[in-house]
């Protein structure tokens, strides 16, 4: 956690719910380039997440598609040669293993615990030999899509089918051998919901290498309600500041580790105090010993409100809000 500075996010590319090789580009975005990671690692951002689907690429044996798995190791490679450390995750994938039929159905969250871990095994196999530059995160806000405690911690019963997919996979990574016996996994709970009383409640598995993943656009009326405020309070400062102490104090100083995988804050045409916002949560998370990566959806630089994350623009190669990530980058120091 010392050595991961900040890290971006290559959001809406690799993890676009589609099918094929040409998926990638399904969203929107351009094809991912070296010199997009080389200009991410340039501005001072020392680490990256790159989200993906697999449930899309695979078949009904949950084998991975080989030109999809070439392609995603072909761009954890820009990174990992220029090195960066990296997330690589299963990303829009609750369509596959829904968390709801799990949650009420053993046989089912039976099948799909064993697939899920048939694609993790394949994923831990290609990157054995990579070292610890290299972090697996297990899901994406695992939730029941719908329902109504869908980004409120989920039911009792979907909390537990979360706890068992998150082990399970574990279990199949560290059987791979080679570095994987000791590689960092993130595992999230429900939504990968950042509430502490939630996280206390939460079963993790017994291994000091697995790390809490919390996805954290907070606080919401300022860096994700577009109809909510465009400016940084005084207030805002002080509920990040609770935040990042009661992680330190429930997890990180218990040994541990928590990364914030996902973090932001939109457009508002509020640029003063979108940089006090970095300056402030980026800051306060180091300080408290937890490493933070902006999403980065590519949303063009002109846009404002809802979803508007993009600060690198990846079709012409350079930053749309500069300010920002040099807030982001210099904050982490």
């Amino acid at each position: 956690m010392k050595k991961i500075k900040v890290g971006w996010n290559l959001g809406n590319s690799l993890d676009c719910e589609s099918k094929g090789i040409s998926a990638e580009t399904a969203w929107g975005n351009p094809k991912t380039t070296k010199k997009m990671v080389d200009d991410i690692k340039a501005k001072g951002f020392n680490a990256i997440r790159i989200p993906v689907s697999w449930t899309f690429h695979v078949d009904g044996s949950a084998k991975i598609d080989e030109a999809w798995m070439k392609r995603v190791k072909e761009v954890v490679d820009y990174a990992y040669k220029n090195d960066m450390y990296i997330i690589l995750n299963s990303h829009h994938d609750n369509g596959y293993y829904l968390i709801g039929k799990c949650a009420n159905d053993k046989k089912f969250l039976g099948t799909t615990s064993e697939n899920m871990k048939k694609i993790w095994t394949q994923i831990a196999n290609t990157f054995k030999d990579y070292n610890e530059h290299l972090i697996f995160e297990t899901l994406n806000e695992p939730r029941n899509i719908g329902s109504p405690k869908e980004w409120m911690g989920g039911t009792a019963e979907e909390r537990a089918a979360i706890e068992k997919l998150n082990a399970e996979i574990l279990s199949a990574i560290r059987a791979t051998g080679g570095n994987n016996a000791y590689r960092h996994v993130m595992m999230p709970i429900n939504g990968a919901n950042s509430s502490i009383s939630l996280l206390k409640q939460a079963k993790f598995p017994k291994d000091d290498r697995v790390i809490i993943s919390v996805h954290a656009y907070s606080p919401y009326n300022f860096a994700f309600n577009g109809s909510g405020s465009s400016d940084f309070s005084e207030r805002d400062r002080k509920e990040l500041e609770r935040f990042f102490s009661d992680l330190n104090t429930n997890f990180v100083s218990k040994g541990r580790a928590v990364i914030v995988g996902e973090c932001g804050c939109i457009n508002k045409n509020n640029l003063e105090d979108r940089l006090e916002w970095a300056e402030c949560f980026i800051g306060t998370a180091r300080k408290n010993g937890i490493a933070c990566f902006w999403w980065d959806n590519n949303s063009k630089k002109e846009q404002s409100g809802e979803e508007t994350f993009g600060i690198y623009n990846r079709a012409a190669g350079e930053w749309s809000w500069p300010q920002v990530a040099d807030a982001l980058v210099s904050a982490a120091k």
